[in-house]
């Protein structure tokens, strides 16, 4: 039983509660503030997005700022809250970590 509400603390604590949903690649797709995850070449990086022209973006990763061409990125994807990650996965595990305990004895 230890064990079990061990593992269930552990996937608490490691799961992720965002998740990041395709947009395009367009200046105007982008909002000032928010967090992206871009693929430039291949290298992904997540970002926040500082300022923006039509084909400039300028962005701060891991404290440094940088800039994008748009014609270089190759995939934009926006980070957003979820709420199915959040509350979802930590009852499913709940569930069924009593379930077995119930089938077990």
């Amino acid at each position: 039983m230890k064990k079990a509400l061990l593992l269930l603390v552990i996937s608490i604590v490691f799961q992720s509660c965002f998740s990041y949903k395709a947009v395009e690649n367009k200046s105007s797709e982008y909002e000032i503030g928010k967090s992206y995850r871009i693929l430039h070449g291949k290298k992904t990086d997540v970002v926040r997005i500082k300022t923006k022209t039509d084909s400039l973006v300028i962005v701060d990763n891991k404290f440094e700022e940088q800039q994008f061409t748009i014609k270089t990125i190759t995939k934009v994807e926006r980070r957003k809250f979820s709420i199915l990650k959040t509350v979802g996965l930590p009852l499913s595990i709940a569930a069924s970590l009593v379930l077995l305990f119930v089938l077990t004895y």
